[in-house]
């Protein structure tokens, strides 16, 4: 049978992936990112999904055109109120499963399909109408064309029809006799309501109906449901259709339908949080997908996870690759932006991989087949090896799997060894990273890497130029001028040399 799954254009299990390990998830900051999508409750198993990037143009593409889709309002209503829907049968199904009394866990089954073919008979008839472009919503269109045609949802909807026809005709009368309830068939009787609302408004009493009030717990209690056996004991044939209907419709759900309410809530609640992450003075895009040696670019790009947490304006930055040129080598002084760039163009890449909108104006990336990251960590007093040979363990297992088309993202690496070594080191690493022809950011204190070739741009974490203390965060592309701005920093929070000296002498 042909796939209609709005994710894949083909079988998920034939689709390459990105390769991205746990180190780089937590450098990039990925795993926040993914909770913040996801929500409170993944109850669709998304974070399996946002955590599979893959490295397929056309799978990639396949999902961008929904999210264009999803642009159209009316679209993007009806989407919303289908998991709307499906959201409350599920929750139907999910409380009648924890139901004690049987027939009142049949009829909470029977209305979670009541509400299952309204949700699926109101889509189809609003997707009939809609101006869809994506090849998934296309041939999603068509598969409802059939499944509402089908044998088995017109069963679905005569037995529901039935049963609830059956039981519309279930009327019983309920006598309170001192400490007793007495159940019996319902008599002909007289309805007072609208006398005695008449009369209440002479008084300038408007009438207004109560809600009925609502039980803290699903179940039943003890008297409702002696008063339910009795009723099933004076009708029992509308409850044997209604135990009937509970069996023979168990599994009443569609794959193929639970499987476009998985995708939907994929593409709504990535569109949503992306949407909320831009806010003011950013914007999210649909990057186009760079083939193999072609230039590479993202024009006011900014860090997701700043974005989300900082109350502050988050300042957007431009990023470009030209063949022959594979690596940015970033420098310039401390809290200047660097890793918070290095951690963009990673989050750039990932989420381009899952087909979704990323944080740039405009890009334009390709799919690699790994991420690799790799930032400086602490040292450990307790560590008998020390922070360098971890280093260099963790660089040769980078440069053993990284291939031509491995993004790779240095943050400081090397920091930790003398500036002699700690240069020659990281030229070896950078020459070794060229010749591989893999691509990336390398955040470094060492200047001398922004001239090993061609294939390296130098960009600067710039400062005001009117106050070289302040920081602009703002990552340019001009060669390295080895400053670093510590004494004008130290001089802004009086801890300069004469400030700290005429101190002491006090």
């Amino acid at each position: 049978m042909q796939t209609v799954s709005v994710l894949w254009l083909v079988p998920a299990e034939s689709v390459a992936t990105v390769e991205v390990g746990d180190e780089a998830l937590a450098d990039l900051e990925i795993e926040p990112l993914i909770a913040a999508i996801v929500g409170d409750i993944d109850d669709h198993d998304l974070t399996a999904l946002l955590r599979r990037p893959v490295r397929d143009p056309d799978t990639v593409r396949f999902r961008q055109d929904v999210f264009t889709d999803l642009d159209d309002p009316e679209t993007h209503t009806a989407a919303e109120e289908f998991v709307i829907a499906m959201w409350q049968v599920r929750r139907r199904l999910n409380i009648a499963g924890e139901l004690y009394h049987p027939h009142q866990r049949h009829r909470l089954h029977l209305d979670a399909a009541a509400g299952y073919l309204a949700a699926v008979t109101a889509l189809h008839t609003t997707t009939a109408r809609l101006p869809l472009r994506s090849r998934a919503l296309l041939r999603w269109r068509t598969y409802l064309d059939t499944y509402c045609a089908s044998r088995g949802l017109r069963a679905l909807a005569d037995d529901i029809a039935t049963v609830q026809a059956a039981l519309a005709q279930v009327r019983y009368r309920l006598r309170i006799v001192d400490r007793t309830l007495e159940v019996s068939a319902a008599r002909p009787a007289p309805d007072y309501t609208a006398a005695v609302t008449h009369l209440l408004a002479r008084f300038g009493a408007p009438h207004r109906p109560d809600p009925r009030p609502q039980p803290e717990w699903p179940d039943m209690n003890q008297t409702e449901e002696q008063i339910l056996d009795r009723v099933v004991d004076r009708f029992p044939a509308p409850f044997a259709r209604l135990a009937e209907f509970a069996t023979r419709h168990r599994d009443f759900i569609a794959p193929e339908v639970a499987d476009f309410d998985r995708g939907m809530q994929f593409y709504l609640r990535y569109r949503r949080f992306a949407h909320r992450a831009a806010g003011a003075g950013r914007g999210v895009c649909l990057p186009e997908i760079a083939a193999p040696g072609e230039p590479i670019h993202a024009d006011r790009a900014y860090d997701l996870t700043l974005a989300t947490r900082s109350p502050n304006p988050v300042v957007c930055n431009d990023f470009r690759l030209e063949p022959p040129e594979r690596v940015a080598v970033v420098t310039g002084p401390n809290q200047g932006g660097k890793t918070t760039f290095a951690r963009t163009i990673g989050q750039l890449v990932y989420f381009a991989a899952l087909g979704g909108p990323v944080p740039a104006h405009a890009a334009r990336l390709p799919l690699p087949d790994r991420i690799h990251t790799h930032f400086a960590r602490a040292e450990h007093a307790g560590d008998p090896e020390g922070r360098l040979l971890a280093d260099l363990r963790s660089m040769r297992e980078i440069l053993r799997t990284a291939s031509a088309d491995t993004l790779i993202v240095l943050n400081e690496s090397f920091s930790t060894t003398t500036t002699h070594d700690g240069v020659r080191i990281a030229g070896e690493v950078l020459a070794h990273i060229v010749r591989l022809g893999a691509w990336g950011v390398w955040v470094s204190f060492f200047d001398d890497l922004t001239e090993a070739g061609p294939e390296v741009v130098s960009m600067v974490a710039s400062t005001d130029p009117h106050d070289p203390a302040r920081r602009s965060f703002r990552i340019v592309r001009r060669p390295a001028d080895g400053n670093t701005y510590a004494t004008e920093l130290a001089d802004r929070y009086g801890l300069g040399y004469d400030a700290v000296v005429a101190r002491l002498a006090r």
